[in-house]
């Protein structure tokens, strides 16, 4: 089986959660026997793989997926999306912005059968993968995607984030038993509130994270607003020992974003062993059920208030072995190597 992977063109320019599921789920295919490519159209032709599978429900890939399936290869999308009135009225903060986001999800929620980008590409793909099946649902409910080529492959977490040790970021920051966001700084995020919510806690709370260049304003906001107890250490590497050095350091890991599918960065923080508050929008629910706090992204007192209260539990390991046990890249690679058996075999349903 060969197998191309695809990503729109600027992806890499400031990775996140969708990047690193690319890039994991390639290395755990290989390690089930699965030759993985990198798809390059300067180099590469559709036609020399069996599937090609692109991340990412970007119009800009609605091209490339098109071509793949007229020369008879076989389409996957891992949809890598949600949809929310919330998400769509205040993950952007220009008026003519939020306007369009909002028409576009009444459009959605209403009229399921509008034509659209994002529509085109799931009825170009053979399979949809979505991350959750409350996910799925969404697929059908505004895109009327039929469920019988929905697929769900959950995200994944990397076991080597069980065995950090705090000691290297405690010695390269200074800072132990602190509050830890993780993720590119953008209003999707929700620092600002964040910030807001958390200056002046009795607590440390560090971000970190690259502002994306469009949102150079935005960050400027946050360092504004940000107390003495608030820190921004800019981006730490994935793979660096120092990310999930900070994981193990820190008291609570914290996600009150607009949306997550399920957050990448939680699952890891779960598998060092932090206590994790996230955000009640999007699938996680689905993913830490019982095993972590949930907060409204727009409500600052009850960031405080939640965050506050789990700083002050002790760290138990219930979440950690949740994780462990369901959502490593092993498992996700086994589940995403089953979809692909299907489509090649003839059949769609998962």
């Amino acid at each position: 089986m060969r197998v191309a992977f695809f990503v729109y063109p600027t992806a890499f320019q400031a990775p996140g959660g969708g990047e690193i599921q690319l890039l994991k789920t390639k290395e755990y295919l290989e390690k089930e026997g699965v030759e993985v490519k990198l798809f390059d159209p300067w180099k590469d032709k559709m036609s020399d793989f069996d599937i090609f599978h692109t991340f990412g429900s970007v119009k800009e890939c609605l091209n490339a997926i098109r071509t793949a399936r007229l020369q008879g290869v076989k389409t996957v999308l891992s949809t890598i999306c949600w949809y929310s009135w919330k998400s769509a009225w205040l993950t952007y903060t220009e008026p003519k912005a939020r306007l369009v986001s909002v028409a576009r999800h009444v459009a959605k929620r209403f009229f399921p059968f509008l034509p659209s980008m994002r529509k085109s590409m799931m009825e170009e793909s053979d399979l949809l993968f979505p991350n959750s099946e409350s996910e799925a649902h969404q697929l059908t409910r505004f895109f009327g995607m039929p469920r019988k080529k929905i697929f769900v492959v959950p995200n994944g977490v990397d076991p080597v984030f069980e065995q950090a040790k705090p000691d290297d970021f405690i010695q390269r920051y200074g800072l132990r038993d602190f509050v830890l966001m993780v993720g590119r700084i953008e209003p999707r995020k929700n620092q600002l509130n964040m910030v807001r919510a958390l200056r002046g806690a009795k607590f440390p709370v560090v971000f970190v994270g690259e502002p994306v260049h469009h949102y150079q304003d935005y960050y400027a906001a946050c360092k504004r607003e940000a107390g003495g107890n608030i820190h921004f250490l800019g981006a730490l590497p994935h793979e660096s020992g120092l990310l999930s050095s900070a994981y193990v350091a820190c008291n609570t890991f914290l996600l009150a974003t607009w949306l997550e599918t399920p957050g990448l960065a939680a699952l890891e923080a779960a598998l060092a062993g932090a206590k994790v508050v996230i955000t009640d929008q999007g699938a996680t629910r689905e993913y830490f059920g019982e095993y972590a706090a949930y907060v409204t992204p727009d409500r600052l007192s009850e960031i405080l208030s939640v965050t506050s209260a789990v700083f002050e539990k002790p760290k138990n390991g219930l979440l950690k072995e949740h994780i462990k046990k369901n959502y490593l890249w092993q498992h996700v690679a086994k589940r995403t190597l089953e979809g692909y058996h299907l489509l090649l075999e003839g059949g769609t349903r998962g």
